[in-house]
């Protein structure tokens, strides 16, 4: 379907707009990921999302309406009869339908963004996992995925409920299985040491054994010392084969415990261990919990408490580190309080990358009752007259970004605020049709092809849209409301003389910034006989028809 909204630069917004390459988008998440699509496809590294996860405490402010019948919301989504019957059928109660019907289509969007070694983390309780898994088994495929993270959010007991709850998920697919590469962690020295005072430095003691059967590695192992013979443990083989164990067993490599009974084990040392990292467990007890997440923010707010369950900065950056170059986009479009944002900023500091984030959050009401600290903080504190979440996310961007140029000045801690709102020339004629006059048509037209200056913002960031073109490619205006390059396309919002179009073109080549083509905002430029110099002036650059298009 068509993407139902367009974006509004929001510059006063924004921080270092003409610098950063960073995004962060106001609206509801199903719009924008539309959007993003068509300039973003495939480019995506990491998106983690910790979407609503269905409880009692969750209340669902995007505009789906789960209590019309299933049939009739899944098809106002755009779903085919094939997606109507498998979300049908994927549940057990009518909540995880309705839930389903809200995730399957951002998922699908969500596929598409994602490179082909991108990879996608989702923070899921036990109230929607298994529909979760269901799901994302059929839009990223069962093949592509990766795990499923146990992440000890909670370390202290939980005495209100019969069952202390100390855990959450993190759900994990890959766009193509076969060609992830997850980055190694930090080696956790700690459990390394020397008792023997080994030349080679500190070791820990690896198992010598590994799972399955396989008889080329299934040997008789001797200990030179008790002359004891040992076999790999029942359903398991040797990691290494008989002739790699000698090796090693001259070496000194191989141990067999105090007592000599001990079945082998390998020396793995420390200087080895830091130069290929530790591959990820899929339990995280290390990564911070939620009370973690809630000083953090509190420390960002001047101990404010804004938000309820933001995540902590150390869980972002840890999964940042394993998932992403330092290139990498990453996505949020379920931005909360913006604790991706300030991760991959912190994690640029921390080794110099150039990471760009994209966040996505719907601007939630806040209730001046219910949360009443975080009400009066955006509209006295901040000014706003709305008090929405959307506004907390911003600040805190703002207020970590600034502690961290303050020691990093080479971080880019901006970002380009738009806000996806409707069409104002698509929404003019609010009448059926058959009502409409030719008065009401006249009127339409007329403002529709009148240039307005003050839409030259709007058209130009959704025309880079249409072109596919970074939201955060920097825009230069050659000739003020008629004439703007970005990237290697040229945009003309009115008629101009051909000559000056030859001049700018020419200008490009010699900077060293050559066009390619040419993007015109048709509404705004009635001039057929310009049309039509335009046309032969790229004949005579030898420029293909499919390089000059007419959009708007």
């Amino acid at each position: 379907m068509p993407p139902q909204k367009i974006l509004q630069p929001l510059l006063a917004d924004s921080q270092d707009w003409d610098a950063t390459d960073n995004l962060l988008i106001k609206g509801d998440n199903l719009d924008a990921l539309r959007l993003l699509r068509q300039n973003y496809f495939g480019q995506v590294k990491l998106i983690y999302i910790d979407p609503p996860y269905n409880t009692q405490s969750d209340a669902f402010i995007y505009r789906d309406d789960f209590s019309a019948r299933q049939s009739e919301v899944l098809e106002q989504l755009g779903y085919s009869a094939d997606n109507i019957d498998y979300v049908k059928n994927i549940y057990g109660a009518r909540t995880h339908s309705g839930w389903l019907s809200f995730m399957y289509p951002r998922l699908l969007l969500a596929k598409d963004l994602l490179r082909d070694d991108g990879v996608i983390f989702i923070s899921i309780d036990d109230n929607e996992q298994a529909q979760l898994k269901l799901l994302c088994d059929e839009v990223f495929g069962e093949e592509n995925f990766v795990a499923q993270f146990i992440w000890e959010h909670r370390k202290s007991g939980q005495n209100d409920a019969d069952v202390s709850l100390a855990h959450n998920y993190k759900l994990v697919y890959s766009k193509d299985r076969t060609i992830l590469s997850m980055n190694p962690l930090a080696t956790d020295t700690s459990k390394f040491s020397n008792p023997d005072n080994d030349p080679l430095g500190p070791w820990v003691a690896d198992p010598m054994d590994a799972p399955n059967i396989r008889e080329n590695l299934s040997y008789a192992i001797k200990n030179p010392e008790t002359g004891k013979m040992h076999l790999p443990p029942q359903g398991r083989h040797w990691r290494f084969s008989k002739e790699k164990f000698e090796e090693a067993l001259a070496q000194g490599r191989i141990i067999f415990g105090k007592t000599g009974n001990s079945k082998p084990q390998y020396k793995r040392y420390l200087e080895e261990a830091l130069k290929k990292g530790t591959n990820p467990s899929t339990l995280w007890t290390q990564w911070g919990t939620a009370t973690e997440g809630t000083k953090d923010l509190m420390q960002i707010f001047d101990g404010l408490k804004l938000f309820e369950t933001p995540k902590p900065i150390r869980l972002l950056r840890e999964i940042s580190k394993l998932t992403t170059d330092e290139d990498s986009i990453v996505l949020d479009f379920f931005a909360g309080s913006g604790t991706t944002a300030q991760a991959v900023m912190e994690l640029n500091a921390e080794d110099g990358g150039q990471r760009r984030f994209i966040l996505v959050q719907i601007p939630q009401p806040i209730d001046a009752k219910k949360q009443k600290e975080a009400h009066t903080f955006v509209t006295q504190t901040l000014g706003k007259s709305e008090a929405t979440i959307f506004e907390i996310t911003a600040e805190r961007i703002r207020r970590a970004g600034a502690k961290i140029k303050a020691q990093h000045p080479s971080v880019d801690t901006g970002f380009r605020v738009f806000d996806l709102v409707d069409d104002p020339d698509g929404l003019i004629l609010q009448k059926p049709l058959h009502a409409a006059t030719q008065e009401d048509f006249a009127a339409l037209q007329q403002t529709i092809t009148t240039p307005q200056p003050n839409q030259v913002p709007r058209v130009l960031f959704n025309l880079l849209l249409a072109e596919g073109l970074p939201l955060s490619e920097k825009i230069q205006e050659i000739r003020p409301l008629t004439l703007y390059s970005a990237g290697n396309t040229l945009f003309i919002l009115q008629a101009v003389d051909v000559l000056v179009l030859r001049q700018t073109w020419e200008a490009a080549q010699a900077a060293g910034q050559p066009l390619s083509h040419i993007s015109i905002y048709a509404p705004w430029v009635q001039d057929d006989n310009f049309l039509l110099g335009v046309n032969s002036w790229l004949d005579t650059l030898d420029l293909a028809a499919d390089r000059l298009h007419l959009r708007g």
